[in-house]
């Protein structure tokens, strides 16, 4: 009659089965975890793609059908700096109407300069840099208006997430990151260039119709 083993399993056959166990749920996690990213990662670009091609169709659209005759900026502000930028462009159409396209670009500050850190220079000891009040950190505003003047449409970029800066604004995940803006005798061209933490400066607007066609 064979002898029944009844001795269970040992701690190293324990331990071992553990670290198994572990191993394949971290690698069940970051295949998962990766899984999910890829997914919305893909969402946002949908979202941009959805966003810039409903736009520019719509504004491309309605100023060739009407009939771009005149384009003029009556505003051209880019702050070379932190690419802030405030655009305004008005449109004669051929039927009369006068059209608005308007573009701000406005970041919320990102940091904010201590006033105990100085640094030393010809003048003395000053501020490392400008120093912010509070009342001039705003919330991150981003928008592109277009439509009959003083009663444009708005067309707000599309808020693929947030963070807060150090004093609580909000900084949006996709942000305004340069504009570009010419009008030749024959030709409006503008250019929005938008910028994602895990998309870089792929993606933009282009919006490109001949005047007096």
């Amino acid at each position: 009659m064979k002898k029944l083993n009844n001795k269970g399993m040992t701690a190293v056959e324990i331990l071992v089965c553990f670290v198994l166990v572990v191993i394949i749920s971290v690698s069940m996690y970051t295949t998962v975890s990766s899984y999910q990213n890829k997914q919305q990662i893909e969402a946002f670009k949908e979202k941009i793609f959805t966003y810039k091609n409903l736009l520019t169709k719509e504004i491309n659209d309605d100023l060739i059908k009407d009939g771009l005759v005149t384009a003029k900026i009556t505003n051209y502000l880019v702050d070379p700096d932190s690419g802030d930028a405030d655009a305004i462009i008005e449109m004669n159409m051929r039927n009369g109407d006068k059209k608005c396209l308007k573009i701000t670009s406005k970041k919320a500050y990102d940091y904010f300069y201590d006033p105990s850190e100085m640094v030393s220079t010809d003048e003395g000891d000053k501020p490392m840099g400008e120093i912010l009040p509070v009342s001039e950190d705003k919330d991150d505003e981003f928008l592109i208006s277009y439509g009959f003047c003083g009663n444009e449409t708005e067309y707000p970029i599309p808020d693929l997430g947030s963070s807060k800066n150090p004093n609580g604004k909000k900084i949006y995940d996709l942000r305004i990151n340069n504009v570009e803006v010419e009008v030749e005798k024959s030709l409006l061209s503008v250019y929005v260039g938008f910028y994602h933490p895990d998309l870089g400066t792929r993606y933009g607007i282009d919006i490109v119709c001949p005047v007096n066609f």
